[in-house]
């Protein structure tokens, strides 16, 4: 059991965990997965991702590519919370207009919608790197008609091996400016998304930790949730944050340094 106190302080019972810019970046392992994974494989554990281009299968696919073994059941990607979402939201065999990748639109289909034309009642928008101009034409006059727009994340940035690139937040925005439209936004920074991932650790938020490489969206989607926040400064964010934004609770310049707290705890 995990303890209460860590050298006289709060100590996290659970884990939830972001996955690019924390554990890899694009298709490179970073340094002490390994050890990471191993000191908390009998920790409660959830690790997430904004990526709406990836399924729990191909994420636990990829880990054991770099030789760390994770259940899928212990992964949540934002397609999933979209099934979630949208079956909460719409009847069966509404039709809305997607844009993203297969994972996205496997998600619709999980959820009980249909893509077919005419009369979409939503657009829905993930990563999409094969993003066409006609689909955001498309997408802009659905959402000038009034469907509602549903986007995955408001990321502006992807992480890649050859560094970032526009992110689902960077199609949002242009929907919004040429849509005139206003986003409801599924995945991070949203606390429902943190919300989704505590329901399957069953630990109260006050006794999680959330672990990720944004302020943006992990730092205060998971205050927002009413959890613990560490800040990895492995991803997106290079250095500690200033006085503005949103303040984590804690630090780590490297997934050692936060392998090395928690072993720390357990001790």
């Amino acid at each position: 059991m995990v303890p209460l106190s860590c050298d006289g302080r709060w100590a996290p019972a659970a884990l939830i965990v972001d996955m690019d810019g924390v554990l890899y970046r694009g298709g490179t392992a970073l340094a002490g997965l390994a050890e990471f994974a191993s000191v908390t494989r009998d920790w409660p554990r959830v690790l997430l991702t904004n990526n709406s281009t990836v399924s729990a299968a191909s994420c636990a696919s990829k880990l054991r590519g770099f030789g760390v073994s994770v259940p899928e059941q212990e992964i949540l990607t934002v397609s999933a919370a979209m099934t979630d979402y949208l079956a909460a939201q719409f009847s069966a065999g509404t039709s809305v207009y997607v844009i993203g990748e297969r994972p996205l639109h496997d998600a619709v289909r999980a959820a009980g919608m249909t893509e077919d034309e005419p009369g979409y009642a939503a657009v829905v928008v993930g990563l999409d790197r094969d993003l066409r101009y006609a689909q955001l034409g498309r997408a802009a006059g659905l959402l000038r008609a009034g469907c509602p727009l549903i986007v995955t994340s408001l990321d502006p940035v992807l992480l890649t091996a050859d560094g970032a690139v526009p992110g689902t937040g960077a199609i949002a925005a242009a929907l919004c400016v040429c849509g005139d439209a206003e986003p409801v936004c599924v995945g991070k920074p949203e606390p429902r998304f943190f919300q989704a991932a505590m329901r399957r650790l069953g630990i109260p938020a006050d006794r999680v930790m959330v672990v990720g490489d944004s302020l943006a969206a992990d730092v205060a989607g998971g205050r927002a949730a009413g959890a613990r926040t560490a800040l990895m400064l492995s991803g997106v964010t290079a250095a500690p944050p200033g006085v503005a934004g949103p303040r984590p609770d804690y630090v780590f310049g490297s997934l050692p340094e936060l392998t090395g707290f928690l072993r720390r705890c357990r001790a």
